[in-house]
């Protein structure tokens, strides 16, 4: 078997012009360019991590989604995790999400509620959908920014109470 390096000379010949601009861009080449294509690699490589860092930074500073979200250590995070939008790459499984964390803080009021020792804390009408949950959980979040730092299910429930006590 031939040397990876007679192989790829032996392509060369083979395909000709392009495969020979191909191999001279990653080094493949000859000494001269070999050198200059892995100074390129490392200007490409340390923009792209630059570029991603930015993007990092911005949406952090936004404040909006980023898949570090899905941790959930705050109300603020389940807005963003709840709020990405349709065309983003992620939003189905973003909205699986936020809709199973929904239903899990909805079970969970409504398995206290069978205790003889507790009532239900939200009393939504029947008729209320995840989405519409969901939204005036959004809502008020976006009206009290305050309470963005608090364990996702309290403010849930802050939310959710006031717009559905049980009086």
């Amino acid at each position: 078997m031939p040397a990876p390096r007679q192989r790829a000379i032996a392509y060369r010949k083979e395909v000709g012009a392009k495969a020979d601009q191909a191999f001279n861009c990653y080094g493949v080449g000859s000494k001269r360019n070999s050198r200059g294509a892995g100074i390129r690699a490392a200007i490409v490589l340390a923009a792209t991590a630059l570029l991603s860092a930015q993007v990092y930074a911005d949406t952090a500073q936004r404040g909006g989604y980023d898949r570090q979200d899905f941790r959930l250590t705050r109300a603020g995070e389940l807005v963003d995790v709840c709020t990405v939008g349709e065309n983003h790459p992620d939003y189905r499984m973003a909205m699986a999400f936020c809709y199973g964390f929904f239903e899990g803080g909805i079970h969970y009021d409504r398995a206290l509620a069978v205790s003889p020792d507790h009532e239900r804390i939200v009393c939504e009408p029947n008729s209320t959908t995840r989405t519409q949950v969901v939204e005036v959980f959004v809502a008020y979040m976006k009206a009290n920014p305050k309470y963005g730092e608090e364990m996702p299910i309290d403010a849930i429930f802050r939310a959710l109470v006031d717009k559905w006590p049980c009086t």
